[in-house]
Order: C-alpha cells, then structure tokens, then sequence
C-alpha cells in the first residue's frame, strides 16, 4: 500500500453525493451535487426521524490549495454535503474527514505539483453551515464544529507528506431554524480548508488528497456527512477498548497487510438506522528504523477480523460500507505533525439502506477499524512490524427512527 493509495475492490470513477431521507412526517431528503433545490417554507416535521446526508464517494471538489502567507488568507471548500429541509428542533451531527498533501520537497519535474517550497505549512480546516456550494466564510456562513489544525512536516527525513485533519461527531441544536444562514429547505455543509505560511509565495500549494509520481492528484480520501435527527430519536451506544490486532507487518502486497485494530459487533440493524463511529488508536515504530506511511479506514463488515466490507455489508449500506475513506500520514522518529508513537484518529457515518437479513433471518454486523503500513525510503526487512498500543477505542453510535 502505497501513500496515495487506495485498498483494492475501491470503487473507481467519480459517484455523485448522496443524501438519503428517513421520515415519518413530511421531511424529504434534497438531492446533492452541484444544483440547489427550490426555496419553499418547509412543512412542520413530525413524529420522530433520523435522516443522512453525504458528500460520498470522490467527493473531493478541487485538487489544490494555494498557499497563503497568513491564516485564512486562501482558504477553500474541500467537501460539501446538501442537508434534507431542517426544522425547529432538529439535532444536526456533523462528522468529517479530509487529507492534504505536501508537494514539490524536490526539483522533480515531474511529480511537483505547483511550485518548490521547503517550509511546513500550517493546515486548518472547520464546518460550516450555509446556502452556497463554494461560501468559506462571511454573514452567510456558520460554523457548527471546532476548528481542526496542525502543521504538516515538509523537510526530509521527518517528512509528513500527508496530513489527516479528523472532526468527530458535533452536535448542533436547531432551536430556531429561521435564523439560520440559509433557508432551512436549502442548507448544506462545507468542509473549508486553509494551509499558510509566513514564507508562502504564489504558485506554492498543498493538495487536497496525494500526489502521484506521474503529476496527478489521487483523490478519495476524504468524506464529509450528517445526520439529522428529529424527537426522540432511539440511540444505542457501543464502546471498546479491545485490540484485535497487537501488531502491524509492513507492506505486504494486497489485503494481506491490512489488519482490524478493534471492532465492534452491531446485532438486529434494519433499514434506515445510521451508523456513526469515532475511533482512535496508537502505534509505534520504535522497533523499525525509517519512516512509515499509517493508512485506515472504518468499515461495516461481515466478521471482526475482516477488513473490508464484502458481501452483505456492502449490498446494505451507504457508501458501499464504508464508513470512512481510506487516508493516512507518515509517521516519524522524529519531531512533526506525527512523531512516534503515531495517534490515528478516524470519524464517519453511513445510513444501512435494506434490512440486515440472510435467508429470512436478522444477521449481525461489524464496524471495524483497519489500519496498514508502508516503509518510506528503505527496504523492509522480513517480519518488520508495527506495533499497537493499548491507549485507543472505538465508539458506535445506532439510531433509529423506531
């Protein structure tokens, strides 16, 4: 697995964003992209309903983001997501993640993207609430999660290269829906990114995904989503703390490195529950002398050791099972943004789209967390591996409408 990569089975090609709508009232889900619905009072929720909305799959919406001399400076929309017709007491919980990538650490013709900088760029991102596709901030834009912010490594060895900035789930009650920044039939989610530096110069950019050594940009990595949850909303939490793997081996070709780190079993999932994960865990690289590129991922799956969502899991939820994409960073021996030991944390949501049943009967689920390593610049030896320490969890959130 490489740092851009993505594990084999991921689907290619671009999928438009998908917003899907579960309601016992007249709430309907708006359709995403790039067109806006039509800008009608919403009629008055009722009863209880739990509803989702996703910037799906290749959601990434620009490839480069310039590098500003100062905070905020050049800041851009990474990730949007069209929300279903918000009303008065609606719980919105927001989860997102994205990747950006340093560029251009060479002269190499080829692969830099943009123009050569040695510098570490400081890379911000947050949440916002509003009626426009492209608004990054300004009277028409609210923010509804904590900002997220860290300063990616560029100079070698300690070389980052790809950084993950992670929101956990936020939460965000709607109390008066008409004073919101966009009408409430017609809101939606931007993730906004900024990276700069003092010594920023045009031309210079950070990537929003990874670089390819052929000069193009792999996207994919990142994912933004939202559930909407309306009166007394059944919610089931799960939480634990136990490692399924202790240890990492590193790149071994194909799914044969990929290991579940923890993982929680989820019993009776029927159609139009929505399932939101939380997950951190900590590996080091104390017995392994070069950097490592970490890459996970969340997924529903059959078992607790598989670490992809094949078969059922894949026929029966959104976003092919996948909870979130595939992305990671390298981590170093020493000082960066990710020095040894290396904390991943990862965050999404998917909404289970049939009844979870084989051959007339209810079949339990997964949600497991998978993680996989990639030597940079050396040779591994046989029997190289990571290894995962005890200090992590997984959190699952379940509801349901009723």
């Amino acid at each position: 697995m490489s740092g851009g990569g993505r594990p084999a089975g991921a689907v290619a090609g671009c999928v438009v964003a998908t917003i899907v709508a579960i309601a016992l009232g007249p709430a309907a889900a708006a359709s995403g992209g790039g067109s806006s619905p039509a800008r009608s009072a919403p009629a008055k929720a009722a009863g209880r309903s739990v509803r989702f909305a996703s910037s799906g799959d290749h959601s990434e919406i620009r490839k480069r983001l310039p590098i500003a001399d100062h905070k905020w400076g050049k800041k851009r929309v990474a990730l949007t997501a069209q929300l279903p017709t918000l009303h008065k007491g609606d719980v919105l919980k927001a989860t997102g993640e994205v990747q950006l990538s340093t560029t251009c650490i060479d002269f190499d013709a080829v692969r830099c993207i943009g123009r050569h900088y040695a510098f570490s760029p400081r890379e911000d991102a947050r949440i916002v609430l509003t009626a426009r596709r492209g608004a990054t901030g300004g009277d028409h834009v609210m923010a509804i999660a904590q900002a997220r912010s860290l300063r990616c490594h560029q100079p070698l060895p300690n070389r980052n290269h790809h950084c993950v900035l992670v929101f956990p789930p936020s939460e965000t009650k709607l109390r008066h829906p008409d004073r919101l920044p966009c009408p409430p039939a017609d809101c939606r989610l931007n993730l906004v990114v900024e990276a700069d530096h003092p010594r920023a110069r045009d031309g210079q950019v950070v990537l929003i995904g990874a670089d390819r050594p052929d000069g193009t940009v792999r996207q994919d990595k990142g994912r933004l989503s939202a559930t909407v949850l309306h009166g007394r909303v059944d919610s089931k939490r799960f939480r634990t703390a136990t490692r399924r793997s202790h240890a990492v081996p590193i790149a071994p070709s194909g799914k044969a490195g990929r290991r579940v780190i923890y993982s929680q079993r989820i019993n009776k999932l029927r159609k139009g529950d929505v399932i939101e994960a939380s997950a951190r865990h900590l590996i080091t690289i104390a017995s392994l002398r070069y950097p490592v590129f970490i890459g996970s991922d969340v997924v529903l799956a059959r078992g607790p050791r598989a670490v992809s969502p094949a078969g059922i899991p894949r026929q029966v939820a959104s976003g092919n099972g996948d909870l979130t994409e595939q992305n990671g960073f390298n981590c170093t021996h020493a000082a960066s943004a990710y020095q040894d030991p290396c904390r991943t944390r990862k965050s999404g949501a998917v909404r289970i789209t049939r009844n979870v049943r084989r051959h007339g009967h209810s079949v339990p689920l997964w949600v497991n967390v998978v993680s996989a390593g990639a030597p940079k610049g050396a040779v591994p030896k046989h029997g190289d591996r990571m290894r995962v320490l005890p200090r992590g969890e997984l959190v699952v959130r379940r509801y349901r409408a009723d």
